[in-house]
């Protein structure tokens, strides 16, 4: 760590513990950083030192047995040691290991780096963060002041991240004055758009920070340099940054594209975690870099290792709109990512989910897009074209199926391992379908039956996400195939109810004519209704005579005045004819006349059924 000059102060020359302090490093608002050396050993250490004034105050005393508790928990080789900590007053210190070297900001102040000296800075923090994040703690204040370099040889400058004062855990912590939400700590120029709003926060947020100091890297500049802090903070939530290659043309636009995700304002529309973000950055790096017609040998594919003997059939599911599946196979398998043989190649960087076949379920994991091999590389090569994913946060089931399959072990011999902890979760969640029944589509939704199809398509789509998730935990075989079962559930729900012509005739059969006139207003024509309505008769010849009794009836009263008998009687007719146009407008007139005589609501008897 750099001097910051000689200047007087009465600590220099004292003990703190076995250490005494020989010269000030650095000095900082919630403290000084000394260098301590052992009195008997001579070992180095930096001592930070909190100031005085600061020590009686129990908040910054919790930021500060915070940075040691936090550190170490992570424990990673790109993360500053804590040796030691003393909170005694009169002055509370930490024990550190000993840098030298130059922070980050020191290098960015002579300006722009090469894009393969960013991206050998930028992984070593995603290294960090992941370890950082897998710990539940988020950094909530990097900055390139907060970024060591440290230079070990002749490579690139070995990164150590700083300062984990205003950490905070992000599941077990208390909610306490100085982290609750609410409130707004951190560095303005790097800080997420969450973070300035005072939002809940997890690790994304520090994903958003390592965006800026990326685009400093690379543009020689912050995405934003407004002049007040209003300003930048609102710049950060709403004005969208010049890309990176167009303030400098040397940048691969593969690169930019990666660090404008990493700055999306919306947690949800950037990296989901560190270690794909590591992944991007490097894939995107050596798009920048490599011309395809000049590469006489295969490029190395980060963590995968070849096996050729290995032929592993993996079912590959595009998801969204229009979402295809096919069965392609996997030559190349680590517990990182595979290689799968195909001449059609997805998007770079695009999401895909694989499936590995089971005898006790599908095991499934998300991926991204990571490599390409091109039909005429890999005609060079002597090996099939095709493309490699790196693995998205795959379950414990997903990584036992890997690594049985890379010991040579068949699949089908595999036990998949079961957490009760997981299955206690699965159950709290299956337990509300099975109170409420799963026969009945409206009831596996939670919905009332005369709600839009929109809105059950995406009460379908969220639930179906929740339970694909629980396909994954690792769980017992039985308790899978329950979840199972709730899922194909929710997707007949969805594919039933979501379109008006096959609910219109869902509706009928149980004699929800009120979601019937809903059909109506979403798209079914009339020509459609008759048709249906056609075909549901034919399949209820005994119901006719009822229904005759019942139009009578309802005509009678009608005609007569009594209306809230005329009224029941329409519903009667309605639950044995629910598709009949001119019922449904029979039976809305009455309801309109009852209105104006009496505020009442029409009633649909079949609504709670």
């Amino acid at each position: 760590m750099p001097t910051k000059g000689p200047g007087t102060d009465p600590l220099l020359g004292t003990c703190l513990g076995s250490f005494r302090l020989t010269r000030k490093l650095d000095q900082g608002g919630m403290g000084t950083v000394y260098l301590g050396e052992h009195v008997d050993i001579g070992s180095r250490v930096a001592i930070k030192v909190l100031h005085p004034r600061l020590s009686g105050s129990c908040q910054v005393m919790r930021r500060f047995r915070m940075e040691a508790r936090a550190v170490n928990l992570i424990g990673h080789e790109n993360i500053v040691s804590i040796i030691d900590i003393n909170p005694a007053p009169p002055r509370p210190y930490l024990v550190m290991e000993y840098l030298e070297g130059e922070p980050l900001s020191a290098l960015l102040a002579r300006g722009p780096v090469r894009p393969e000296v960013a991206v050998a800075l930028l992984t070593q923090v995603c290294d960090a963060l992941e370890a950082t994040h897998a710990q539940g703690i988020v950094h909530r204040d990097l900055k390139p002041g907060n970024l060591f370099l440290v230079q070990r040889g002749q490579g690139p400058a070995f990164v150590k991240v700083l300062d984990f004062g205003i950490a905070k855990l992000m599941d077990t912590e208390e909610r306490t004055t100085d982290t609750a939400e609410g409130a707004i700590v951190g560095s303005a120029d790097y800080m997420a758009p969450e973070q300035s709003r005072g939002e809940r926060l997890d690790g994304r947020a520090d994903l958003y920070a390592l965006g800026v100091i990326a685009y400093q890297l690379l543009a020689g500049r912050r995405p934003f340099e407004e002049k007040s802090l209003t300003a930048l903070l609102l710049a950060h939530q709403t004005k969208q940054p010049i890309a990176p290659h167009v303030l400098r043309p040397g940048v691969p636009s593969a690169l930019s594209s990666v660090i404008l995700r990493t700055l999306a304002k919306d947690p949800e529309d950037r990296y989901q975690n560190a270690s794909t973000l590591r992944g991007a950055l490097q894939v995107a790096l050596e798009q920048g870099h490599t011309r395809p017609a000049a590469r006489t040998t295969p490029t190395t594919l980060s963590t995968f290792v070849l096996n050729p003997a290995l032929e592993l059939p993996v079912r590959v599911t595009t998801p969204g709109p229009g979402s295809t599946s096919e069965t392609l196979r996997c030559t190349e398998l680590t517990r990182a990512g595979m290689f799968l043989c195909t001449q059609r190649l997805p998007p770079l960087l695009s999401r895909l989910r694989v499936s590995l076949a089971h005898p006790e379920g599908e095991l499934s994991c998300e991926c991204e897009v990571v490599r390409h091999v091109l039909p005429e590389e890999a005609l060079t090569w002597g090996m099939e074209p095709g493309f490699g994913v790196q693995l998205v946060e795959p379950s414990i089931s997903f990584k036992a199926a890997v690594a049985h399959l890379m010991l040579g072990q068949p699949l089908d011999t595999l036990r998949p391992p079961i957490d009760p902890a997981a299955e206690a979760e699965v159950e709290q969640v299956l337990a509300p379908y099975y109170v409420r029944g799963i026969e009945d589509l409206y009831a596996v939704l939670a919905l009332a039956t005369d709600k839009s199809c929109e809105e059950l398509r995406l009460r379908a789509r969220r639930a179906g996400q929740v339970l694909e998730r629980l396909c994954e935990r690792p769980i017992s075989p039985a308790l899978r195939a329950r979840v199972h079962v709730v899922l194909e559930r929710v997707r007949k729900a969805a594919d039933t109810l979501g379109h008006p012509r096959r609910r219109a005739l869902y509706d009928a059969e149980r004699g929800n004519f009120a979601g019937v006139v809903r059909c109506l207003s979403e798209g079914l024509t009339v020509s459609q209704l008759e048709e249906l309505r056609h075909d549901f008769l034919a399949r209820h010849p005994h119901s006719q005579a009822s229904l005759k009794a019942h139009l009578a009836r309802a005509r009678t009263h009608h005609q007569s005045g009594m209306l809230a008998l005329a009224r029941d009687d329409y519903e009667r007719a309605l639950l044995l004819d629910p598709l009949s146009l001119d019922l449904h407008r029979q039976y809305h007139a009455v309801c309109r006349a009852l209105e104006r005589e009496a505020p009442v609501p029409p009633r649909n008897k079949a609504s709670g059924a």
